[in-house]
């Protein structure tokens, strides 16, 4: 396994509050029903804990810049592994900065060091051409398996 060699690493436990706040950020930004802060801790323990989450970060330690959750995990009819990003977060203040083709190389490292795929998807409650844009040049447009489509969104949130 070659070590990797940019600039995100891997974020631990004691970063715990400085995490949760970007998912706070994350969840004002583009959740579709509301944030279960004792859910999102449980799944930010999987990286903690190392039971298949990775989390990894940008920034120092309490002043994370952006993260990338990503989990080790299969489909409902197969017992084949892969990654499937639950989400990538940069923070407003640093979005003009190369952090989210940062994250996204750090994905694929992982992906292409275990030999498992990594499933990536975009969904958000405000236009997204931009961050496709990325993902097309960062995963290459012909990667493309299929699309997310969410029927009726209105639902009422718990």
């Amino acid at each position: 396994m070659q070590p990797y060699s940019g600039r995100a690493r891997l974020v631990g436990r004691d970063e715990h509050s400085n995490v949760m706040e970007l998912c706070r950020q994350l969840a004002i930004e583009n959740a579709l029903f509301s944030m279960d802060e004792s859910k999102v801790s449980d799944m930010m323990s999987k990286a903690y804990d190392r039971q298949g989450g990775i989390l990894a970060g940008i920034g120092d330690k309490g002043h994370l810049e952006g993260i990338i959750f990503i989990l080790l995990t299969t489909f409902w009819y197969s017992n084949d592994p892969y990654f499937e990003e639950f989400f990538l977060y940069v923070t407003p203040e640093h979005r003009k900065s190369r952090n989210a083709v940062e994250l996204l190389r750090f994905a694929k490292w992982c992906a292409d060091e275990s030999g498992y795929p990594l499933f990536i998807g975009i969904l958000s409650n405000h236009p997204t051409e931009r961050k496709e844009l990325l993902y097309e040049r960062q995963l290459k447009a012909d990667d493309y398996k299929g699309r997310f489509f969410v029927y009726n969104t209105k639902i009422k949130a718990a």
